[in-house]
């Protein structure tokens, strides 16, 4: 397969992995928060992420770390664990996610344009509108009754999102995704550590608490992120975020089907739309640069 071809398929694994959050962070034990879940999902990430690079010989290096990239991707990472998962528990697992996600990807083609200096390709325009009309749908109905922090949290999140998208992109050009994702979880992880203080964490003690720690830190950070950030690598940003939308459709059917959440036809039409603009994305092929 052409190494530019497998970009788009890389982004979609990551995004698959990222989908469970929602659900996992909803059948975490009594007595969980989400500032301790987002805590908790840098640290573990980061650790899992240290033990592979050590392993691998892919400890970070000097050079090729600017602090104009480093320190914007670690902040947008950092709000984006607080004001999403905080955003989830408001707004519910489907909802929070849709809204979140559903805001980056334009976002994403706007900050592209300026620091990246990178054009959309021509098919995003048309399937970023499909998937825009799709999470409307898909997002209607729930949304009528949310009150104003149920939208702004998760939008919020989506910038954040934007942000780490948009900026990490070039340490991923220059250093192995899996060390740049190291140094990322373990910088938020670092910041978030007076979240244990502040917030009760004996519910990690129990079975149920530590499936759910290291599923977090290893499938929806370490695994997650990675293949993310290596799909982004030779994959242009605004696609990418685009493709990121099979999160929100994810966590939906998460949300509908293990979480019993409720769905209208409507909604079944919206992840229909979500799934064919994703589909657009994934089997057009990107055109090499000349």
């Amino acid at each position: 397969m052409e190494r530019r071809s497998y970009g788009p398929w890389l982004v979609l694994l990551g995004a698959l992995c990222f989908s469970t959050t929602g659900t996992v962070q909803a059948l975490a034990p009594e007595g969980s928060t989400p500032y301790a879940i987002g805590a908790l999902r840098m640290l573990g990430g980061g650790l899992a992420l240290l033990a592979w690079c050590a392993w691998r010989g892919l400890l970070p290096r000097p050079g090729h770390w600017p602090l104009r990239l480093v320190g914007p991707s670690a902040l947008a990472l950092l709000g984006f664990q607080i004001l999403f998962f905080k955003g989830v528990s408001v707004a519910g697992v489907a909802v929070g996610t849709v809204v979140a996600l559903g805001f980056s990807p334009i976002v994403v083609a706007v900050l592209g344009a300026f620091v990246l200096k990178e054009r959309p390709r021509a098919i995003w325009y048309p399937a970023t509108a499909i998937a825009i009309v799709g999470l409307i749908l898909l997002n209607g109905g729930a949304a009528d009754g949310a009150d104003l922090e149920a939208v702004l949290l998760p939008l919020g999140a989506g910038f954040s999102y934007a942000c780490y998208f948009v900026f990490s992109k070039p340490l991923a050009q220059d250093n192995p995704p899996e060390t740049v994702m190291m140094v990322l979880c373990l910088i938020c992880g670092a910041c978030l550590l007076p979240v244990f203080w502040l917030y009760p964490a004996a519910w990690l003690a129990s079975p149920v608490g530590m499936i759910v720690a290291l599923h977090l830190g290893v499938v929806t950070t370490a695994v997650a992120f990675s293949l993310t950030l290596a799909g982004l690598r030779i994959t242009a940003a605004s696609t990418a975020s685009t493709l990121g939308l099979a999160e929100p459709l994810s966590a939906a059917c998460l949300g509908i089907f293990f979480l019993h959440e409720p769905v209208s036809v409507t909604g079944l039409v919206g992840i229909a739309l979500i799934f064919g603009s994703v589909a657009l994305l994934v089997l057009i092929p990107q055109r090499a640069k000349a």
